[in-house]
């Protein structure tokens, strides 16, 4: 407030002088009055200083802190978790079917690995004392096949190694873990019949499979075993049996009920290690 009181006070000076002159003079006209012109060019010159000190400074704008986006680190894929080490199962030569039998303890883990090809059939059992001891089965790359079970018969979706975890029970007990990867039959171009000669190997059960179609009939004989071996033929979708091996059948000739893959089992007497050919026919 008091600013604008000083700015006024040049335009108050001069009116005051005007007052002044005009009682000095009277009606007296020989003292001259201020040219107009002049009086209004002060008049002027005192406003623009008033408008001038009056109009409020525009703040200067202060400059922002230029802000630089850092670059955003690349979403890296997690890394895998190696599996633990686990022992291999190795099968003998002409063999289907690895077996491993140990001890294990209460709550324990064990591992084991072995490889098989996609399409493969596998038949995963595990017996143990008490019958309590499980198993689970997972891919290489930790997709579950089996989670905590006894059996297993699936067909494998990629050629890898597969893991088998054992678990133990309520109590140390011994237990017999067998794999079973049957050996695929098929028939050349043009051919609806197949000679496969094979041994027991170890005296293990050889298992073979053929992917036959309903109404289909199929004839298989066992040949050069005499009554050391015989056979025993159910199908992979459902374990459904047609022939057991108790009655020691070395023949076997069906209509087929179901499109699926067939497993045809050569089962030795006693664990005896038996060459044989096998003769598969089917249409």
């Amino acid at each position: 407030m008091k600013s604008y009181i000083n700015l006024w006070k040049p335009f108050i000076a001069l009116l005051a002088v005007f007052v002044a002159i005009a009682a000095c003079t009277g009606s007296n006209s020989a003292i001259p009055s201020p040219a107009p012109n002049a009086v209004a060019t002060v008049v002027a010159a005192t406003m623009q200083a008033i408008q001038a000190q009056a109009t409020p400074t525009a703040p200067t704008p202060t400059t922002l802190p230029t802000i630089i986006a850092s670059p955003t680190a690349p979403l890296l894929p997690p890394t895998p978790v190696p599996p633990p080490a686990a022992t291999r199962i190795n099968f003998l030569a002409d063999a289907t079917t690895g077996v491993v039998t140990g001890t294990i303890q209460p709550g324990q883990s064990l591992y084991y690995v072995l490889n098989a090809a996609q399409g493969q059939p596998m038949i995963a059992n595990i017996k143990s004392t008490n019958n309590d001891v499980t198993m689970s089965i997972k891919t290489a790359g930790g997709t579950s096949l089996l989670n905590a079970g006894q059996s297993l018969m699936q067909r494998l979706p990629v050629t890898e190694d597969y893991y088998v975890i054992v678990f133990g029970g309520t109590s140390v007990e011994t237990f017999m873990l067998s794999i079973d990867i049957p050996a695929r039959i098929s028939f050349d171009i043009g051919k609806n019949k197949k000679i496969v000669p094979g041994k027991t190997a170890g005296g293990y059960v050889v298992s073979h499979v053929i992917f036959a179609l309903q109404d289909q009939s199929m004839e298989v004989d066992l040949n050069g075993v005499g009554k050391d071996a015989a056979l025993t033929v159910y199908g992979f979708s459902g374990g459904q049996p047609y022939l057991r091996y108790l009655s020691s059948p070395t023949e076997f000739n069906m209509e087929l009920p179901i499109t699926q893959d067939y497993i045809i089992d050569v089962v030795p007497v006693a664990g005896e290690e038996v060459d044989y050919t096998l003769v598969v026919t089917v249409k």
